[in-house]
């Protein structure tokens, strides 16, 4: 980067012009500072010492140099050139104290600052999770992100890289558009944003192709003669509390005595903050007792990454098929079934062989902490074969 001052006449007067070089473009424009002519020294680019004015013309022009500079390197550093206009802009406002619309990422700092007093840690997380993400993503694309670039196309580039760089799924991208269109939609209301693009932004859903355990896995697993290997007990006995519960994991840790009664376990869940009952069978009253109803405080990562080693140490080993994407395109893998249990896959199995035992949808979605039948529906697995038993299953006790 390059900044010179150099002479511009008009007609009878001559201002002082600042000519930026910088990546290949050129800015120039005046900063109505009339001088005589006479009086300014060509070779060092400032007012001669010897006239009236010149230590704070001088010191006028050193400040706009550095402003300039510091505003460029910012630009840099964020991941791309500025344009000429943006350039101009941003050295005048700061010249000038200009308050300026507050720029995208002050406004979601600000909406962030606000939000922690009403929102979960959770939704906090993933606020800043988000935006972290996207100015990655304008590194990575070298594209601005401001009010005014956050339209279609930016919807397309940020789509393909969420599914061909990062590899995530359609889910995932549209729960990241959404918190975006959340950012938006305050900025909005409150007048920092007028760039409306943003509403033909789409929060995809696709139905998930997570698995779950079966009744006769989970009892495999249960079954498991673990004493010699505590860690693999712990992170069992803790996964087959969350079948038979449909507990989050980040609530089956806070699972105490006090919650415990002869009709359930009743918790406060973390997530949403309100009141969860579920049920309790004589497999998880034996696992409490046997941990003196304070279960074992495992980390999600470990929980994830070891019980996969119970699974398999359990046979679960059936052949499935991941679906997933390459290239932004659609593929199936084939894995082992054993490969893909996680934490989440508790929760899952519970949801769904209660449902294939013939339980209400309406009580399972209280126990889960569904709001919308068709949501609990998308979060189950059940086969159109197994659907058709469970319909015939019901029809048969009711008419008996």
């Amino acid at each position: 980067m390059n900044v010179k001052f150099n002479l511009l006449r008009k007609k009878s007067t001559t201002y002082i012009l600042l000519s930026i070089t910088y990546d290949g473009k050129r800015l120039q424009t005046s900063i109505n500072e009339k001088i005589k002519e006479k009086n300014w020294h060509k070779k060092k680019q400032r007012l001669k010492s010897s006239c009236t004015d010149a230590f704070n013309v001088n010191s006028y022009l050193e400040k706009i140099e550095h402003t300039a500079k510091d505003i460029y390197y910012k630009f840099k550093m964020d991941g791309f050139s500025p344009t000429t206009k943006q350039l101009k802009e941003k050295i005048f406002e700061k010249l000038n104290g200009v308050n300026t619309t507050l720029t995208f990422y002050d406004f979601v700092e600000e909406f962030i600052k606000r939000s922690e007093n009403t929102k979960k840690p959770a939704t906090i997380k993933e606020y800043i999770y988000t935006i972290n993400d996207i100015k990655v993503f304008e590194k990575q694309n070298r594209r601005r992100i401001d009010w005014d670039t956050l339209d279609m196309q930016f919807y397309d580039e940020y789509l393909d890289y969420q599914l061909n760089v990062k590899g995530n799924s359609h889910n995932l991208f549209g729960k990241r558009i959404k918190t975006i269109k959340t950012f938006l939609n305050d900025a909005t209301r409150r007048g920092n944003n007028t760039h409306l693009m943003y509403k033909g932004f789409k929060v995809t859903v696709k139905d998930s192709d997570n698995i779950y355990l079966s009744e006769d896995e989970i009892k495999k697993m249960y079954a498991l003669d673990l004493s010699e290997n505590e860690r693999l007990e712990r992170i069992r006995d803790l996964f087959v509390v969350g079948c038979r519960t449909g507990l989050r994991y980040s609530d089956l840790v806070t699972i105490r005595k006090e919650n415990i009664s002869k009709d359930g376990i009743k918790v406060i869940t973390k997530k949403t903050g309100k009141t969860l009952n579920t049920v309790i069978i004589e497999e998880t009253q034996e696992i409490l007792e046997k941990y003196n109803y304070e279960l074992p405080n495992i980390s999600k990562t470990n929980l994830n990454k070891y019980i996969k080693e119970v699974g398999e140490l359990a046979g679960i080993n059936e052949i499935t098929h991941k679906d997933t994407y390459k290239a932004g395109k659609p593929i199936s893998i084939k894995t082992k079934k054993y490969e893909r249990i996680s934490s989440h896959t508790a929760r899952r199995s519970f949801a769904t062989n209660m449902y294939k035992g013939g339980h209400p949808i309406y009580y399972l979605m209280h126990i889960i902490g569904h709001k919308k039948e068709s949501t609990f529906l998308n979060y189950i697995k059940v086969t159109n074969e197994e659907a058709v038993k469970i319909i015939t299953m019901n029809y048969k006790k009711k008419a008996s």
